[in-house]
């Protein structure tokens, strides 16, 4: 039986210390770059949630044949709905909710057509996203600025 651990060589402690300080950086880097694409994300999410919920209350109209509404609270961060006989409130707690020129009550006939067209401007840590509702189709569009 030959023994060949004297022969073997293993990394240095330089070696080692190299290694760690390499992904500690690299590391750092990641976690650095985190935050933003987070906080993207979350005001992507809610812009995406609005437009559907807006959407939603659109094709409740139409489907029930009864004007339905979207009541937003910009003071309160929030919005409600009547969906499917449900009352729903979204909240928006990190999120600035601005009314450009839609009013605070958005009203769908039996037809899906609102009672007015406007832009609501979402903001949160640098990142802005408008919301249109064209009047007459009652298409809704967001888009980031």
């Amino acid at each position: 039986m030959n023994n060949n651990r004297l022969t073997e060589s293993g990394f240095t402690l330089l070696e080692s210390l190299i290694v760690l300080s390499l992904a500690s950086v690299l590391l750092t880097v990641l976690f650095t770059a985190l935050p933003p694409v987070y906080t993207h994300l979350t005001v992507r999410q809610k812009t995406e949630q609005l437009q559907k919920d807006i959407q939603l209350v659109q094709e409740t109209a139409v489907a029930e044949h009864k004007r339905t509404k979207i009541i937003f609270l910009p003071k309160e961060h929030k919005y409600k709905f009547q969906s499917a006989g449900k009352a729903v409130e979204r909240s928006f707690d990190s999120l600035h909710m601005t009314l450009m020129t839609l009013p605070e009550s958005l009203e769908f006939n039996e037809k899906g057509h609102p009672n007015s067209g406007g832009k609501i401007q979402l903001k949160h840590a640098g990142v802005t996203y408008e919301i249109t509702v064209y009047l007459g189709s009652g298409n809704v569009h967001a888009e980031r600025k």
